[in-house]
């Protein structure tokens, strides 16, 4: 599949394309929580959705969801930070502040322990309000009696997710049937499908020594290391700056999903420090997603995931019924899903990782909870089917041509994703007798 470029889009009066904004520092430097890259909390939407042309009622919502936030997902950064700083301690190499820094982490530690990438509090609170805007934003068509078709990945941050959106819609509108599930059954779409052939690159290895030698100059850790102990000299000997500076980065970031900890790690950077662990980790999701230029492009494996979009979409513009489709999963598939419908948020990539943050930000694709919504609409004695896409509840636009933004015409949609997956020519991995 070629990098997309943005169509021009045919404009009804009075409406303008929503398009794909730079980052600047300035804008970091004043939400510098936005620098958390994918630990980013959820951003509060705009509220403008465009009202459907006179006549076109809601009557189906296709949907994928990142789990909401989460405890940090190993416990190696835990261990790493306390057990080396608790060396130093012994050693009387710690500062003033690297003893306070090694209180705090112990705090959190504590709090940590064995909730590997469990659902935090905050995560809960952000799919409940995901469902409840959701629920006002359609009230007509979830004030009917229909169906509610969850399903998440088997990871439990997941299911908690689903748990919590389906909750709060059944106690908005009791009468509707909601059917959740989480099995193995589904899970080749809702995560990467490693069965998928990914095609190769003859330059996928040297992107990749080009990210390690810049995330280490991203994160050096000279500055926290001279906080943190008197004699860095001596401290080297014990620890490697690098992965200090990065567990820490790690650390820091996810005590945003954290927020009754009341604990933080921002005094151990400057502020351009932690811009440049967000500039290191945003490089690194392109290019581990296969969205950088030049990169083997891993996002093959989420094609199912379109597929079965397209699937339920065609079930559902040829039923009477209304209907809800949601999925919960992860922003390892989430990400490479925005670039492969081609969202403008996704598609502005480029190898020059110095610059890529500028017209590809994490935070504007995979916070927290982040969502991807089809939502579509029919006009009594009309076979017009019309759809809109959200990202993150905001109306975003797809590389196809329409005389009706932020709507498209699905007829257009559907043979423009169905054309993609053809051109795509997936094969799946032979699978191999080990008894032989």
């Amino acid at each position: 599949m070629r990098r997309f470029r943005t169509t021009l889009v045919v404009l009804a009066a009075g409406l303008s394309l929503a398009a794909w904004s730079q980052t600047s520092r300035q804008e970091l430097l004043a939400h510098i929580e936005l620098a958390s890259s994918n630990y980013c909390n959820y951003p509060q939407p705009t509220g403008h959705l465009t009202p459907p042309p006179p006549g076109y009622e809601p009557f189906f919502i296709n949907h994928y969801g990142r789990h909401g936030a989460r405890y940090i997902t190993s416990d190696k950064q835990y261990k790493y930070l306390v057990g080396k700083l608790d060396t130093a301690q012994t050693m009387r190499l710690l500062t003033p502040l690297g003893e306070d820094a090694l209180r705090r982490l112990k705090v959190a530690y504590a709090d940590a322990y064995q909730r590997d990438g469990d659902l935090t509090r905050l995560g809960a609170r952000q799919h409940r309000a995901i469902a409840h805007r959701m629920g006002v934003n359609y009230p007509g068509l979830f004030s009917q009696r229909i169906t509610v078709n969850a399903n998440s990945s088997t990871v439990r941050r997941c299911i908690l997710s689903m748990a919590n959106c389906c909750l709060e819609l059944k106690s908005m509108y009791p009468q509707l049937d909601i059917e959740m599930d989480a099995s193995e059954h589904d899970m080749y779409y809702l995560i990467p499908n490693d069965s998928i052939e990914i095609p190769k690159s003859e330059r996928d290895g040297q992107l990749y020594d080009i990210l390690a030698d810049f995330k280490r100059k991203m994160l050096n850790g000279r500055h926290q290391m001279a906080l943190l102990f008197n004699d860095t000299v001596k401290a080297r000997q014990q620890v490697d700056p690098y992965i200090l500076a990065d567990y820490l980065w790690h650390v820091n970031a996810d005590m945003l999903c954290l927020p009754e900890l009341r604990l933080s790690f921002s005094d151990l950077f400057t502020e351009d420090e932690i811009i440049d662990g967000f500039r290191a980790y945003n490089a690194s999701w392109c290019l581990w997603e296969g969205l950088m230029p030049g990169a083997r492009p891993s996002y093959y494996a989420i094609y199912p995931l379109l597929r079965n979009f397209l699937d339920e979409a065609r079930a559902a513009v040829g039923s009477s019924q209304p209907s809800i489709r949601l999925r919960f999963g992860h922003d390892s598939v989430l990400l490479p899903f925005t670039f492969i419908l081609g969202l403008d948020e996704a598609i502005h990539t480029t190898d020059d990782m110095e610059n890529l943050h500028h017209t590809f930000s994490l935070f504007r694709l995979i916070p927290m909870a982040g969502n991807v919504q089809w939502v579509f609409f029919r006009k009594q004695g009309s076979d017009d089917i019309l759809v809109k896409f959200l990202m993150n509840e905001n109306e975003t636009s797809i590389p196809i041509t329409t005389d009706c933004y932020p709507f498209y015409h699905w007829r257009d949609v559907e043979t423009h994703y169905r054309t993609m997956l053809e051109n795509a020519h997936i094969t799946y991995k032979k699978i191999v007798d080990k008894k032989k």
